[in-house]
């Protein structure tokens, strides 16, 4: 019986041996495939000998397919043969086209000459400025350094609403034509001075004002701001508007060359100063763009230094004139006749 038993086990050991070699056989053989496989797709279409197409003299190669690949979305959006033959029919017939534009001199036409141009720059621009500029940061000490430095882009200028009566003296009246208009400003300013905080300033300035837009108004201007752009007032209204009697309201008859102004404050606002917390972000973009122009103009200075341009101002000078000379001949032309 130990015979018997011994046999048994050395049978069983045997079987179990040829089960596990087995076993690592398929193992095997199952790597060698996927490194294949592996092979089959990432390193033979590396080859630079692998073309797959040729149009009109110009290769397509595997490189170029895969590359038009990644910028479609990747492997994953052309997993089939089936998409990947599309994409290079695609190609084939983009190719195809502009050959034959080429042929028919497209490309010497100012429009295409434009677009290829403007698509050059724009991709010259973007990889030398704005993927540089992707990850610039703005630290809070540039940011308070700014504030500190232009206080007057955050300052805002005190202002007024106000409303005038103007009194007009033409430049050729006599001294004694003059006092009389100095004398009917003045009664206008002594009859505003009796109403209560502007009533009635609209009737006053609908009867003396010699100015026809605020006098429809009621003799109202409007907002105006320190030191602003003013033209419709004269310097010496807006100093007595702003000076140190600005706080009256209803200051002294104003006198400039031109006659009398009778002003009426009706309302004002102090100057102020917007707080560094509230400009933080505004500052920070304001910064960002002005890195972006500055890049931008030294990207441009030495671009150009590399490029030689010469321009004819006599000829721009020529071309200028021939325009005007065209204009004006057909300025000058009669109208046709009607039939």
């Amino acid at each position: 019986m130990a015979v018997v038993d011994v046999v048994r086990s050395v049978v069983r050991g045997a079987t179990r041996s040829r089960w596990v070699m087995l076993a690592l056989a398929a193992v095997a053989g199952a790597a060698v495939i996927v490194a294949a496989q592996v092979a089959m797709r990432f390193v033979l279409p590396h080859r630079p000998s692998t073309v797959l197409a040729v149009v009109d003299g110009q290769p397509i190669s595997v490189e170029r397919l895969r590359a038009e690949v990644a910028l479609r979305g990747g492997e994953e959006a052309f997993a089939t043969p089936a998409q990947r033959r599309a994409l290079l029919d695609e190609i084939i017939r983009v190719e195809v086209l502009a050959s034959n534009a080429r042929k028919e001199g497209y490309a010497d036409r100012p429009d295409v000459r434009r677009t290829m141009d403007q698509l050059l720059a724009d991709r010259y621009a973007h990889d030398a400025i704005d993927q540089p500029l992707a990850g610039l940061t703005v630290t809070d000490a540039e940011i308070d350094a700014y504030y500190r430095a232009h206080p007057a882009e955050f300052t805002v200028p005190r202002s007024a609403r106000v409303a005038l009566i103007a009194v007009r003296a033409p430049a050729d009246v006599t001294a004694e034509q003059r006092e009389t208009l100095r004398q009917r400003a003045q009664q206008a300013r002594t009859l505003a001075l009796a109403q209560p905080q502007g009533v009635d300033f609209g009737d006053l300035a609908d009867e003396y004002s010699d100015d026809p837009t605020t006098r429809e108004r009621g003799g109202e201007v409007g907002w105006i701001t320190d030191g602003g752009d003013h033209p419709h007032l004269e310097p010496a209204v807006l100093a007595a508007i702003f000076g140190p009697k600005g706080e009256e309201d209803l200051p002294p008859v104003i006198e400039t060359p031109s006659g009398f102004y009778v002003v009426r404050l009706i309302e004002q606002r102090p100057g102020a100063t917007r707080p560094l917390g509230e400009m933080r972000d505004a500052i920070r973009q304001q910064l960002i763009r002005q890195a972006r122009a500055d890049r931008a103009a030294k990207l441009y200075a030495a671009a150009l230094a590399k490029v030689p341009v010469n321009v004819s101002e006599a000829a721009v000078a020529a071309m200028e004139a021939a325009q005007e000379s065209a204009v004006g001949l057909s300025a000058a032309a009669p109208p046709p006749k009607g039939g």
